[in-house]
């Protein structure tokens, strides 16, 4: 599994690192084929941030209200939480 992420309005660098990192790391658990692009960045609304995945599979789309706690582990649960990495066959 190839994999490109953009992260996008993190001013903070260790945690704009944080964030890739907890994404490859969800990659390789995912281990699936082809090539896959994660952009996280924030959300028109104040206060949340869109997530959006593109892969052999398709395209998906997620926004959410960002909650107390790491933005890395938000992110993640997100990612999980919707699917993305799974065919819609």
């Amino acid at each position: 599994m190839d994999l490109e992420v953009v992260v996008e309005g993190v001013s903070d660098v260790r945690v704009a690192h944080a964030i890739k990192r907890t994404l490859q790391q969800l990659c390789v658990t995912a281990a699936r084929p082809g090539e896959w692009s994660v952009l996280v960045c924030p959300s028109e609304t104040r206060g949340h941030w869109d997530l959006g995945v593109r892969g052999p599979f398709g395209r998906r789309f997620v926004s959410f209200a960002e909650r107390t706690g790491p933005l890395p582990e938000q992110i993640a649960e997100h990612l999980n939480a919707s699917r993305a990495w799974e065919s819609r066959e």
